[in-house]
């Protein structure tokens, strides 16, 4: 079962802007009154149940956005599994069969349900952290 409060990083500790996107996280968790959960997703995967509410709080189904608008699951994948697969359900199934392949670092906040991914900088999680210090709820 997925988290209910706080923030959760998907995080792959030898990727550097996930490291960067969990130390900047780690160092305000206080200030930004969240807990924090760190998840080595190559360890523990993300569950099909977190991959839907991860596409839901990232809005790539049905919006506009980064994404590339015919196979918006790709947004989802590291490069090298872009292209193979055809729906978010086949991008779920590759990901659960092979963790590696789900792109990094993704940080879901339950609170405000809005997911972000650090890539291709961190600017986008140091937005979602900048919001949390302001007590932007």
């Amino acid at each position: 079962m997925a988290p209910t409060t706080g923030i959760t990083v998907y995080h792959n500790p030898q990727c550097t802007k996930s490291r960067k996107s969990t130390t900047l996280l780690e160092e305000n968790q206080e200030k930004g009154n969240y807990k924090l959960d760190i998840v080595k997703y190559k360890v523990t995967p993300p569950s099909h149940e977190t991959l839907e509410i991860l596409v839901e709080y990232l809005g790539i189904k049905n919006k506009d956005g980064p994404w590339k608008e015919d196979r918006p699951w790709d947004y989802l994948l590291r490069p090298e599994a872009q292209g193979k697969a055809t729906s978010f359900e086949e991008a779920f199934d590759l990901i659960e069969k092979d963790p590696a392949m789900l792109e990094r670092p993704f940080v879901i906040d339950w609170d405000r349900k809005i997911a972000v991914l650090g890539r291709p900088d961190i600017s986008k999680v140091e937005k979602l952290v900048e919001e949390r210090l302001s007590g932007k709820l």
